[in-house]
């Protein structure tokens, strides 16, 4: 037996986030591990990972009890997390994010010898298909490049450390990848596992992830564990264990797609800048509009670009105005809402309160002579965290303290209260589990109801089509002509695909 937990407990205030959680792993075994958002799977890979301490229980490698003080002892003892959230050092170059926290292997008389370093570096890239120059600074990178260096650091970490066996734990690593990256993956993880003969952890809301990958599947509910060994699983069965109910026919909400729209909310002329060309199209309201397209696509900074926190040039026109001068509080001002990519970048204050973060773009509303009226907003994010669900003890959790989903819906939150005219949306359902997709799904069918225009961007394919009335697929910057996506004809995937290339 590689790994055993036996009655593993975690409690906070008011919340117990693991209740007697036994499981184990045998070597060369990948377990899938899925749960709602707040079910308690990233608890249980803090504390494998030596991030944090149970309340009661154990936890035994190797036939051996074990009690990890800090993730180092973790990572000496054979132990690798792959973070959803990126713990590299951007300002760094590759070769030291492969190696970070392991310089004193590459050290002669107190000197560390980086080209070392970058010669042993290069050599595991290229054995993984990696290519790219351990010498680039690791800032420069786009997010799946940077997401496949995590996962190539535990690679290095089992060869300096001469690691037989390693344990893998992967906290959504997929969730910023597609295409050539997703099977680069793949392939990574199969390396691990005939070569190091590693046991791997795997968690994803991608449920037909976790069924390609995994020997076996576990099922957190509420910090408990439904099912360790779901028989013949599926993706609607595993959907029932973790949300307790079956899931919905219609997922994506299709029945509720508007078929009619209003005036022109976003017009976009020959709008340019670095990362995309002359794009034109309009989004009208009610209507939501896809844009689809590769990692590298610049379907991210043609969001970030509306929003006028990228530099463009050509017309972006808000309710027949042209705004490429304005500034983004001007067009936050004029009704334009935000969902960015990477929550914990742009889109929360992780160090702050969920009444903090939900009130931060109304906050005017709530202030008067320079006082915060704290009660009336106090009521206000009390209604939020009810429309959205947020699982939390109270409004005045820390943001950070908050599972990824639950994070998720605090930055929809924030921005839905503001009844956004035109909301930018880059993949709302990224880090997400599934019954909490199905409630962002009708939660933007009723904002589409209300006459919201809806620019959606998404590396979700599915997503994209099901949810889409038109959509548009950026590569290498060019925009494709319209697809249509009427509810009653959607395209196939195989047709479009080739479209994002």
């Amino acid at each position: 037996m590689h790994l055993e937990l036996r009655n593993v407990t975690k409690t906070y205030p008011g919340v117990a986030a693991l209740s007697d959680v036994s499981f184990s792993i045998d070597y060369g075994e990948t377990l899938g591990l899925v749960g709602e958002n707040g079910a308690g799977k990233s608890t249980l890979l803090d504390i494998l990972c030596g991030l944090q301490q149970p309340n009661a229980g154990s936890l035994s490698l190797h036939g051996e009890t074990v009690v990890f003080d800090t993730p180092r002892q973790a990572t000496l003892s054979g132990v690798s997390r792959v973070h959803q959230e990126q713990s590299l050092i951007l300002v760094y170059p590759v070769y030291q994010n492969l190696f970070l926290g392991l310089e004193e292997h590459f050290t002669r008389f107190g000197i560390v010898q980086f080209k070392k370093m970058q010669t042993e570096a290069t050599r595991i890239l290229a054995g993984l298909g990696i290519r790219l120059d351990a010498a680039a600074i690791t800032g420069d990178l786009n997010f799946g490049t940077r997401q496949l260096i995590e996962i190539a650091r535990v690679v290095a970490q089992s060869e300096i450390l001469k690691i037989d066996h390693p344990l893998v734990l992967l906290d959504e690593p997929t969730a910023s990848l597609s295409g050539s990256e997703l099977e680069l993956f793949y392939h990574i993880v199969a390396r691990l596992k005939s070569t190091y003969r590693a046991s791997i952890v795997f968690i994803s809301h991608r449920l037909e992830e976790v069924l390609k990958l995994s020997d076996r599947v576990l099922v957190l509910k509420d910090g408990r564990v439904v099912d360790d060994h779901v028989r013949e699983p599926t993706e609607a069965k595993l959907h029932g264990l973790m949300v307790g109910r079956a899931r919905l026919t219609d997922f994506y909400a299709t029945d509720r797609q508007r078929t009619t729209f209003g005036a022109p909310v976003l017009t976009l002329s020959h709008f340019s800048s670095d990362q995309f060309e002359d794009v034109s199209l309009t989004v009208r309201e009610g209507e939501i509009l896809g844009i689809g397209g590769l990692v590298q696509s610049g379907k991210t900074e043609l969001g970030r670009a509306i929003l006028g926190v990228e530099r463009a040039r050509g017309g972006v026109t808000i309710f027949g105005e042209n705004v490429i001068a304005s500034s983004p509080s001007d067009r936050i001002q004029r009704g334009v809402g935000y969902v960015p990519l990477h929550r914990h970048l742009d889109g929360v204050m992780l160090g702050r309160s969920i009444r903090d973060n939900i009130v931060l773009p109304s906050l005017d509303e709530f202030t008067r002579n320079g006082v915060v009226a704290y009660g009336k907003a106090d009521a206000f994010v009390a209604e939020r965290m009810t429309e959205l669900r947020v699982k939390a003890p109270s409004a005045n959790t820390l943001v950070g303290a908050l599972s990824g989903g639950n994070q998720q819906k605090v930055v929809l939150a924030k921005w839905l209260a503001r009844n956004p005219r035109l909301l930018i949306i880059d993949n709302p359902t990224r880090g997400v589990d599934a019954g909490a997709k199905e409630e962002i799904y009708r939660l933007l069918r009723d904002v589409a109801d209300k006459g919201c225009a809806i620019l959606l961007i998404s590396d979700d394919l599915v997503e994209l089509i099901e949810m889409s009335n038109t959509i548009h697929f950026l590569s290498s910057g060019r925009i494709s002509s319209p697809v249509p996506a009427p509810a009653d004809h959607k395209p196939k995937e195989q047709d479009v695909i080739a479209m994002m290339f």
